[in-house]
């Protein structure tokens, strides 16, 4: 049978975005808390964190729809905004800035693991050969 291929890929797609979104779920809700500070946003514990990042992590895989998923990038980011604004008592301001002071730390997270994670791969491999 020829869709066997399809399945597989199906199979592998839908693997690959549970993945995503339980690490986005884990990552955001642990520097969400982080984030609120600077704005002085109200329940900066775990659970409200984990709460409004698993709302934000739904989000994300609704961008993972095909074609249409494109095209509600923005309101999927002004319904993140919404979400840490209603959720954690700050304006839009400071939910805006909570986004993206949460962006910047992901980025930086994972910045530090692929350095991590190369600097044992070239540990492994004798370095580079300059």
């Amino acid at each position: 049978m020829q869709l066997e291929w399809l399945i597989a890929a199906l199979g592998l797609f839908g693997v690959i975005a549970i993945i995503g979104f339980l690490v986005a779920f884990i990552v955001i809700g642990l520097l969400l808390g982080v984030a609120l500070g600077p704005v002085h946003g109200e329940n900066r514990n775990l659970g409200s964190t984990f709460g409004t990042a698993f709302l934000i992590a739904l989000t994300y895989l609704v961008m993972l729809i095909p074609i249409i998923g494109i095209f509600l990038f923005c309101i999927v980011i002004i319904l993140q905004w919404y979400f840490i604004k209603s959720r954690h008592e700050v304006g839009w301001g400071g939910a805006i800035v909570a986004w993206v002071i949460t962006i910047i730390l992901i980025a930086i997270v994972i910045i530090i693991i692929a350095m991590v994670a190369l600097g044992g791969i070239l540990a492994l491999l004798g370095g580079l050969p300059f």
